[in-house]
């Protein structure tokens, strides 16, 4: 079996479900769901040194294709039944107050401050953009390192002057600390490329290593239940206010989501919701 692929048609739009097994010497299976045209989200897993027959490939591909088409299934009527508690049909008539609870969506995760979780966060919102934004190639031209040295250096100089400083690791706020000092040699030998050449490694290497601050499992806890609101909330009010401030707990995770939050006029309501259900995907464990 080569793989799977469905089209599904969830809330108004046509969804594809692609699977498939890579071989040797990946041996991995892939799942990629598209929205139209569009890439959502992705999942890769390891097949496993046990399945070494055909058969037992095939049964992995057609677990992994349920299981991903089965919770596209369960987000898209968790968000659809949110939009009909959010959108009760009017009474023809006056009607006596209702005194039984009414249902509500999700509630939206709380968070203690001052918390182990809280702090996490807030380190997460401070140093998370700079592994989103520098973990990158090597720069192709000077000009480029010029560009890229220049925003390294207000980038750590931000973080060193944030309120979450204290609580960012010892070890990190030295590689912060050894970068500013190579950034300032690089400016006092007026920014040779050759002194550039020599530092970038440093910066994507330590910007790569920031990247894995999501992989916390109190933080993808809290990512997934906030996701899990966002989505619901997302079905009643589309960009709302509480929508887009209740989202700030996920800055510095994803580049694509930290520039809706930056831009909300810019964005819509769908292509939230792509974002949203690819991070969902990411969280699901």
């Amino acid at each position: 079996m080569s793989g799977l692929i469905h089209k599904i048609a969830l809330l108004g739009r046509e969804f594809t479900v692609q699977t498939e097994y890579i071989p040797r010497p990946e041996r991995r299976i892939r799942t990629l769901v598209y929205d139209g045209g569009r890439l959502v989200t992705s999942r890769e897993i390891p097949v496993g040194p046990m399945a070494v027959s055909d058969e037992a490939v095939d049964a992995k591909v057609k677990e992994q294709h349920r299981r991903i088409t089965d919770t596209l299934i369960q987000r898209a009527a968790e968000l659809q039944a949110s939009k009909a508690v959010a959108a009760p049909a009017k009474p023809t008539r006056p009607t006596a107050p209702q005194t039984s609870a009414q249902p509500k969506g999700v509630p939206r995760p709380e968070v203690e401050p001052g918390s182990p979780l809280a702090t996490a966060i807030a380190i997460r919102q401070t140093i998370g953009p700079f592994g989103l934004t520098f973990a990158r190639p090597t720069p192709a031209t000077a000009s480029e390192y010029d560009e890229l040295m220049g925003a390294v250096e207000t980038a750590i100089d931000r973080i060193m002057k944030s309120p979450a400083w204290d609580d960012i690791r010892l070890d990190e706020q030295l590689t912060m600390i050894a970068i500013r000092g190579q950034l300032a040699s690089w400016r006092l030998a007026d920014r040779d490329l050759a002194l550039a050449t020599e530092i970038w490694p440093s910066v994507e290497r330590f910007a790569l290593h920031q990247q894995k601050i999501s992989n916390r499992s109190d933080l993808v806890a809290f990512d997934h239940r906030l996701l899990t609101w966002a989505l619901g909330e997302l079905g009643r009010g589309g960009l709302s206010d509480e929508l887009l401030g209740g989202l700030r707990g996920l800055a510095g995770r994803d580049a694509e989501l930290d520039e809706l939050l930056a831009h909300p006029d810019r964005s819509s309501p769908h292509e939230l919701l792509a974002v949203l259900m690819r991070l969902l995907d990411e969280t699901f464990v």
